[in-house]
Parts: structure tokens; C-alpha cells; sequence
């Protein structure tokens, strides 16, 4: 059709559906009728036919996208059509087929910005008024929720699946980066939400099962070659803070994380005055407060050798002319500034 027919078309139909008395009319002559394509699944052929019909049609054109947006926009379905969905789609299982196309149909594709903000708007609107319903049904703090104490919610199988395809995200390290900055955005703008987290984790931390449970995880992790290598880690963010706090630059006076004659990588080096700094963890190397008298697990008694070596090729080294000094992290916890001073002491000597 030419386009001057479509718009006369168009016309047509507004004037028809507009006219109330005929859409009445038109409703009771097939008010009760059977469709005469029901219970008839549609062949491949046509449904591709169709999606192609659509998509170059309505979906190509702006115009159309806009106005098929505000028809939908502020319409809200009524509960009597909710509660219908809901009881239709109870116990409705995903076949997977379907699971798997619906996968490979997101597979690349790219949000636009517009569309990430309005998603994120109307997220923010929808736990707004979740929070102003809670308020008025009287929810109160410290519900129980549903799941809670109760095992097989979600099957082995899924858990698994759950499970690697996180850690596949997670190995990409332009999605890491995208997390980190997206929950930064959010602590700088929640303040409140961090300090929540920040204490509940503290009492998660609390109990040993769950600390034995997470240390026996991370083994896991180390031992599989999965666990990324640990550098600036907090107590040598400590021991750099104090040091910067004293006036010493870093680069210049010192060097973070610095690789001694090729061989051995060290926390802390003063290269002018010859002096090595190792941070050591208490788990990790050992600490023998903690561990004396204790079973020691083989990456505890491969670091203790590891320490061992490095302490004493770093300590003969160039006749004797370097220093070696090490910080267990629980004293630096307990008193960094001690630590520090030990630290200026030895620099004293060398000057």
C-alpha cells in the first residue's frame, strides 16, 4: 500500500473504534465465539514471520516505539488481573529450551544508558513504595524471613549453576571493575547502608563456624590456583599511612612492593638505606603466639620455609649489608606507630 492509502486507513479505524455504540455492537456479535486458531500452536515458519514482520515494522520506527510507550505508561493492572497472573504462573516451570534460547537472545547484547536509567528509576520508585507499604501493613524490624533455617529452598543443581556463572562474570576483570565502582557509587551516596553492613558483618565475623568455614573456602580457593594473590593488604596499608603520616615519600624514600635482585617480592623497601620490610600475616606465616603447639596446615609450613629463605639471602646479601625487619599483622594492629618507630630506628643506624 502506498502511503497516502495507509493514512486513509488509519483514519477509517479511528473513526470506527472511536465511535463507542459500534465497538458495544461489535463485541456482542462475537461475544462467546471460539477463535477459530485456538488450541492451533502457529508453525516456525510463521512466528519467525511474524517477529520479522514486527520488528521491521513497529519496532524500527521511533514514532510507533514512543506512542506504544505512553499507552503503557501510568496504566496499572488491577488486582483481579494480578491475582489471575499469579495463579496461572504458580508451579509454571520454564522448559530448558526456552531458558536456553532466552540466553542466547540476551548473549551481546548492549543496554543503552537511557534504558539503564530508567530501569534504575523505576527500581528506586518501586523499593520506595515497598518501604512505604511495609510501613503501613506495620512490618517491623527484625522480621524472620521465609527461607530462613530451612534447607533445600534451591536445589544442588541450581546453587552450582549459580555458582560458575558468577565466578565466570567475576573472572572478567572489566565486570569486577564495574561492580566495585557501582557499589562505591552506592556507599557515597548510603552512608547508612555501609555502616549497616559494616556492623552485621562484624557480628557474622563474631562467630568461629563461620570463620572456619570461610579460612576452609579460601584454602580451597589457594590450593585450586583460583585465590588472587594478595597485595596491599591492610596492615601494609597501615604501615604505609603511618609512614606517609612521618613525611616519607613514597618512591622516593620508599618503595611499595618491590622485587629484591629479581628474586623475591618484599612489602617495603628503602633502597638508600638498605633496609626490607616484610608484613606478615598471622595465619598465613604463623604466627607462633597463635599457632604454638598447633597443627599447622601445609600453606602455613610452606610460608614459614618460604620466610625462612627469603630472610636469610636477603639478611647475606652484598656482605651483610642489608637489614631485614618483619611485623606480625596483630602488632601492627595493636600498635602501628610502635611498629614504625621500630622501623625509623633501623633507618637511624644505616644513616
Amino acid at each position: 500500500m502506498t502511503e497516502e492509502q495507509r493514512r486513509r486507513n488509519r483514519e477509517i479505524q479511528k473513526k470506527v473504534w472511536t465511535n463507542h455504540e459500534l465497538r458495544k455492537k461489535h463485541g456482542q456479535i462475537h461475544k462467546g465465539q471460539i477463535a477459530w486458531n485456538k488450541g492451533i500452536s502457529p508453525s516456525k515458519v510463521t512466528i519467525e514471520k511474524q517477529k520479522a514482520t514486527y520488528q521491521r515494522t513497529l519496532l524500527a520506527n521511533p514514532e510507533i516505539r514512543e506512542k506504544m510507550s505512553l499507552s503503557h505508561k501510568g496504566k496499572k493492572r488491577s488486582e483481579e488481573a494480578i491475582k489471575k497472573f499469579s495463579l496461572k504462573m504458580k508451579g509454571h516451570k520454564v522448559s530448558e529450551e526456552t531458558r536456553r534460547k532466552i540466553s542466547e537472545a540476551q548473549k551481546g547484547k548492549i543496554i543503552p544508558e537511557e534504558t539503564k536509567r530508567r530501569i534504575s528509576e523505576m527500581t528506586k520508585k518501586g523499593m520506595l513504595e515497598a518501604k512505604r507499604l511495609g510501613k503501613q501493613i506495620g512490618r517491623k524490624k527484625g522480621i524472620i524471613p521465609w527461607h530462613k533455617g530451612k534447607t533445600g529452598v534451591y536445589s544442588k543443581e541450581i546453587l552450582e549453576r549459580w555458582s560458575k556463572s558468577h565466578k565466570e562474570k567475576m573472572a572478567n576483570p572489566e565486570i569486577r571493575k564495574k561492580v566495585s565502582l557501582s557499589l562505591k557509587k552506592t556507599y557515597a551516596s548510603h552512608p547508612e547502608i555501609l555502616r549497616k553492613m559494616s556492623e552485621k558483618q562484624k557480628i557474622r565475623l563474631s562467630n568461629p563456624k563461620i570463620r572456619q568455614l570461610l579460612r576452609e573456602n579460601i584454602l580451597e580457593m589457594y590450593q585450586s590456583g583460583s585465590f588472587p594473590k594478595q597485595t596491599n593488604t591492610k596492615p601494609e596499608r597501615e604501615i604505609k599511612k603511618e609512614l606517609l603520616k612521618r613525611g616519607y615519600n613514597e618512591g622516593m624514600d620508599f618503595i611499595h612492593q618491590y622485587k629484591f635482585m629479581n628474586k623475591f617480592m618484599c612489602d617495603f623497601c628503602f633502597p638508600k638505606q638498605k633496609v626490607i620490610i616484610e608484613v606478615d600475616g598471622d595465619f598465613w606465616h604463623a604466627n607462633p603466639i597463635k599457632y604454638v603447639g598447633k597443627k599447622l596446615h601445609k600453606h602455613q609450613i610452606k610460608g614459614i620455609n618460604r620466610d625462612k629463605s627469603k630472610k636469610a639471602y636477603i639478611s647475606a646479601v652484598d656482605n651483610n649489608s642489608w637489614t631485614f625487619l618483619s611485623f606480625w599483622e596483630s602488632d601492627i594492629k595493636k600498635d602501628v606507630a610502635k611498629c614504625v618507630d621500630r622501623i625509623e630506628e633501623a633507618l637511624a643506624k644505616k644513616r
